[in-house]
């Protein structure tokens, strides 16, 4: 008869991967960039003005999608300006409010507790980490695009299906696809420690 341990309900030695790990990193990870948003917003209950002033990462990723999102509007020949760091508007009307929401956090969050969840060497995850990151963070920039000339050009989606929806599917969509290419790597690496 075999002896099932506590490791071996979540872990898997056969592919490597900590389901508990994984679930417990994605909660922690996701949460704990809300709380650091509340942590730098004025006016919070914890509010650090020293994390505001110096280490403001929700602040900078909004302003690294809304100015390249910007830039690349630009360059494809669109007026486009901003009211604050958070917003894009194309003259004529049209434009989009970067909440936090929008920053591809939750995708971010997963594919780093992902990867993090898996047995291999901290550079060869550190690696994958960026490049997935990397990787949302342009499709995060074609769906802000995307969703600034669709509002412009008022296109139509049938029932709820709007820009902001189909560019979550793809983002997600993208994710599964580069999950995917990182466990064939993965086994055939093979970082089974």
């Amino acid at each position: 008869m075999q002896t099932i341990t506590k490791t071996a309900l979540f872990s898997n030695k056969k592919t490597g991967f900590n389901i508990l790990l994984f679930v417990l990193l994605y909660v922690i990870l996701l949460q704990g960039f809300y709380l650091y948003v509340g942590i730098t917003s004025p006016g919070g209950k914890l509010y650090s003005s020293f994390l505001d002033k110096y280490a403001n990462v929700p602040e900078w990723l909004t302003i690294l999608i809304a100015k390249t999102s910007m830039l690349l509007l630009k360059l494809a020949g669109y007026a486009v300006y901003q009211k604050n760091p958070a917003n894009i508007i194309m003259e004529g009307g049209g434009g989009v409010n970067i909440a936090w929401g929008c920053l591809g956090v939750g995708a971010m969050s997963l594919w780093a507790a992902f990867i993090t969840a898996h047995k291999a060497s901290a550079r060869y995850k550190l690696r994958w980490i960026l490049a997935g990151i990397i990787l949302i963070c342009i499709v995060n920039i074609l769906r802000v695009i995307t969703i600034v000339i669709s509002l412009h050009n008022h296109w139509r989606y049938p029932l709820q299906f709007d820009a902001h929806t189909s560019f979550n599917i793809l983002t997600y969509a993208v994710i599964v696809a580069f999950m995917y290419i990182f466990i064939r790597n993965y086994k055939a690496q093979s970082y089974k420690q």
